[in-house]
């Protein structure tokens, strides 16, 4: 099977692969396998260790204008989103829930409106 993954811009100037397991709609990346989520963890210095159960982090990547949504479910089950600026989010509401979970939809939506209107607020 074909590893995905998006090239990202860090703060020095490096591209880094982002792992991903499929594309949800444009704009909207998501990653489960935890094999390739703690990958992702490391080579973008996410700090999760410490994260409770349905805690997020978010890692925002500006020079891109990138985001990387973690969720911890449990110790063992780990969800990354990739959300790029331009994302629709008429189009996330529309996605089944049995594709994104309505929870899940919540907390992807609040990162969109608090990352990216504080951006353009600021």
């Amino acid at each position: 099977m074909k590893v995905l993954k998006i090239y990202i811009t860090n703060e020095s100037d490096k591209l880094i692969a982002f792992l991903v397991d499929r594309e949800i709609i444009d704009d909207l990346y998501i990653t489960f396998d935890l094999t390739k989520v703690l990958e992702n963890y490391t080579n973008f210095n996410i700090n999760y260790e410490e994260l409770i159960n349905l805690e997020t982090t978010k890692q925002f990547f500006y020079k891109n204008e990138v985001l990387i949504l973690s969720i911890k479910l449990d110790d063992d089950n780990h969800v990354q989103f990739l959300i790029e600026k331009n994302i629709s989010l008429q189009h996330l509401k529309k996605v089944p829930e049995n594709v994104i979970p309505k929870q899940f939809k919540k907390i992807i939506s609040n990162a969109i409106k608090t990352t990216y209107l504080q951006t353009v607020l600021y």
